[in-house]
């Protein structure tokens, strides 16, 4: 393993000035010290010895010169409201954070429950669940989002709950040089739904994003979490999204790439309750020198479980994508149902795919465990068909295009949003 440095802001002293900023309840300031000695103490992850490293070195991350106190945003909250085109929609509840600083918070509807979870007045259950799903322990990175976390948000539902309409988390980052630690934290009561749709940016400058994600759907209910990634062109993401789901529960989680210089996301959906599932789908349309890296782990741990995963990339210039996913059915998870899916698009000679789906099964009593993987240019034999029937190339292309991003996009839960992101994907085509 890797010896940590020595860093300049990345201190104790740094990590408890944000403590005493947000006035959080104790027990949030209680992790987030011990976090913050963690992060002197643990090494970074190892890309020799760690697989889900293999293609990105931490290192290359310069934490040494991250600066974690990061001045308030220059944009107002109405500003960001019109960036985020959150007016005129209707939102079961709405958050808006700018550069670590909660300059928001609505909600319209009374099943729903959003809050600002390093406020002072944050609800106890949701800070005793904080930090349950994604363990500050797992490595330095852990660590130093814990420590310096701030502009987190929480979304409660009540039990029995149907909210309408999706709750909307808006992220705005810059600073040249800033370091940027959000926390999302999402419980629901049971047999309740509840959509939120998180969309993640930032300004051009050189920042540093350390996301974590908990979700934690009650008995029989369901969590449809969406995340859009449209970070600036030097914005460099590594985070971490688990999910520990419950009886009879199901989380369905959309990841859409469109920016960012790089974009590193541990996914995980622990299956513990019998009868829940997971379904995981991500699409990444990466340009220019654009690096996006998937790892994903379905654990199925009860029995009766399902999980669904669906991976897409298109990539053009010298973009790169990375997936590397683990589908591991235990002892316990009888009749598990897994199914997991990476496919890439390569769109010029000198983009590039790297695939890895792995099975590990411990128990001989399974309904389904497939992986498969691809990468590779248009069909020719597609674009040749679609030319003999009148079109150009061009437009044949651009139309097996569309149709191989559909299968993702279809799955967004806003038409309106949807159009926003066929939008930019169409000024990435360049077409």
């Amino acid at each position: 393993m890797t010896t940590p440095t020595k860093t300049s802001n990345l201190t104790p002293e740094a990590s408890a000035a944000i403590a005493r900023e947000t006035g959080e309840p104790a027990v949030l300031a209680e992790i987030r010290a011990r976090a913050a000695r963690l992060a002197a103490e643990l090494p970074l992850p190892d890309p020799h010895e760690e697989r889900p490293w293999k293609y990105f070195d931490p290192r290359t991350l310069e934490l040494d010169g991250a600066d974690p106190a990061a001045p308030p945003a220059a944009a107002t909250a109405a500003d960001l409201a019109e960036r985020f085109s959150l007016r005129g929609r209707q939102y079961a509840g709405v958050a808006i954070d700018a550069n670590g600083r909660v300059v928001s918070l609505e909600g319209t509807d009374p099943s729903v429950g959003v809050f600002a979870l390093h406020a002072p007045d944050v609800p106890a259950d949701l800070a005793a669940a904080y930090a349950t799903t994604v363990p500050a322990e797992r490595s330095r990175l852990s660590a130093l989002h814990y420590a310096f976390a701030r502009g987190g948000i929480a979304v409660r539902t009540a039990a029995n709950a149907e909210p309408s309409a999706p709750v909307r988390i808006a992220r705005w980052y810059e600073g040249r040089g800033a370091l940027f630690a959000p926390h999302t934290l999402i419980v629901t009561g049971p047999n309740s739904r509840l959509s939120v749709i998180e969309d993640c940016r930032s300004a051009g400058d050189r920042v540093l994003v350390l996301p974590a994600v908990e979700i934690l759907p009650g008995p029989g209910s369901e969590v449809r979490y969406t995340v859009l990634h449209r970070w600036g062109a030097d914005t460099w993401v590594v985070g971490e999204q688990r999910t520990v789901t419950e009886r009879d529960s199901t989380l369905v989680s959309l990841a859409i790439a469109t920016g960012g210089r790089l974009v590193k996301m541990h996914i995980e959906s622990a299956l513990t309750g019998r009868g829940s599932s997971s379904e995981l789908y991500a699409l990444t349309f990466g340009d220019d020198h654009e690096h996006v890296d998937f790892y994903t782990l379905q654990d199925h741990i009860g029995a009766d479980t399902r999980s669904d995963l669906l991976f897409k990339s298109a990539l053009k210039d010298s973009a790169r994508a990375v997936y590397y996913g683990l589908t591991r059915v235990g002892l316990g998870a009888k009749n598990a149902d897994a199914n997991q899916e990476n496919r890439n698009l390569l769109l010029s000679k000198t983009a590039k795919a790297d695939s890895d789906p792995q099975l590990e099964i411990l128990t001989n009593n399974v309904i389904r465990a497939s992986h498969g993987a691809t990468a590779g240019p248009v069909d020719e034999e597609q674009l040749f068909y679609l030319q003999s029937r009148g079109l150009s190339r061009q437009a044949a292309e651009e139309l097996l295009i569309w149709a191989f991003l559909g299968e993702v996009l279809d799955r967004l839960p806003d038409e309106r949003l949807r159009a926003e992101i066929e939008d930019i994907l169409q000024a990435k085509l360049g077409r």
